[in-house]
């Protein structure tokens, strides 16, 4: 029984981030300890945020302080091109207005 928990722990924590990830949630991660013997968390964020979505057009708004490149993921079609964003800009993106809507941003 060791063996088989010590293959599928590390695979139920990859399952579980994976899901994570694709609902547009980021799990937090451990830091290395702090002198004082604590862990300090900080969470995994991207930078490509969702402002704005309506079938065939979705705007995406860079959060964070440096260039990036992001698109959206559209259900059901292939995603647009990635764009390139400024720090602090946003972007529109479009596609085929019958393919849906997009489900979250990401950088790429």
């Amino acid at each position: 029984m060791p063996r088989l928990r010590t293959v599928l722990t590390p695979l139920a924590v990859a399952v579980a981030a994976g899901t994570l990830a694709a609902t547009g949630v980021a799990p937090a991660t451990a830091a290395a300890p702090a002198a004082t013997g604590t862990v300090e968390v900080a969470p995994m964020t991207g930078c490509a945020s969702l402002s704005s979505n309506s079938p065939g057009r979705a705007r995406i708004q860079n959060i964070c302080n440096h260039r990036i490149n992001a698109t959206v993921s559209v259900d059901w079609a292939w995603d647009p091109p990635c764009v390139s964003i400024k720090a602090k800009g946003s972007a529109v993106v479009t596609w085929d207005s019958t393919k849906g809507r997009a489900e979250y941003a990401y950088e790429c």
